[in-house]
């Protein structure tokens, strides 16, 4: 189904992109262009967010440990993640305790996924102000506990749809939007589970 699925969005994209360079195009045209490919890239994130899904539901989605340098992975999504906060107007900042260990032990690719979301949803529902991630740890346990909060100044969440959230497909009153799938906070949930954590919101309308 993925490879099906796939196949042909990517050749469509592709072309699309290819098409992109013809200088002949007028603006109109151009235009079309880039209709095509953004829908392409939204359908695209909704098939790989379906297969996620359908994969953790039927039990496949692996933990795949390895050690990694933490900083690293924090300061490659702060240069990612700037251009588009500051697009908008926002101030982005990450604040890193230093008893954070800088090598650790975890899955980094689904950690990646976690934080990008997070932080993609909380620049993309921030009209003014700021987004900040905090990473702190506890060394007195072992292993050693690694807390990370994503805060924003965006419009918040009502009480009664704090519950709802994490359910596939569903999306805030207040958040409702054209771009995602509601499928990426049930898919960090899933992963900072499986990782041995809990994801937890507090919100203020």
């Amino acid at each position: 189904m993925s490879h099906e699925l796939r196949t042909p969005l990517n050749a469509i994209l592709g072309f699309t992109q290819l098409m992109t360079r013809d200088a002949s195009l007028n603006t109109s045209q151009q235009e079309h262009l880039g209709i095509v490919g953004r829908s392409g890239e939204h359908l695209l994130d909704l098939i790989n967010d379906i297969l996620t899904m359908s994969k953790i539901e039927a039990g496949l989605i692996m933990l795949n440990e390895n050690s990694f340098d933490l900083y690293w992975l924090l300061d490659s999504l702060e240069e990612m993640l700037r251009l588009r906060a500051e697009s908008k107007g926002l101030q982005l900042t990450f604040e890193i305790d230093r008893a954070v260990p800088q090598y650790i032990n975890s899955d980094q690719s689904k950690l990646r996924q976690v934080l990008i979301n997070l932080l993609g949803n909380a620049i993309k529902f921030t009209k003014v102000g700021s987004v900040t991630l905090r990473v702190s740890g506890n060394n007195s346990q072992e292993p050693i506990a690694i807390h990370f909060e994503v805060e924003d100044t965006g419009a918040g969440i009502a009480p009664e749809e704090l519950t709802n959230i994490f359910h596939a497909f569903t999306q805030s009153q207040s958040h409702q939007s054209k771009e995602g799938t509601g499928l990426g906070l049930p898919i960090s949930k899933k992963f900072v589970e499986l990782m041995g954590g809990r994801l937890t919101v507090k919100s203020v309308v």
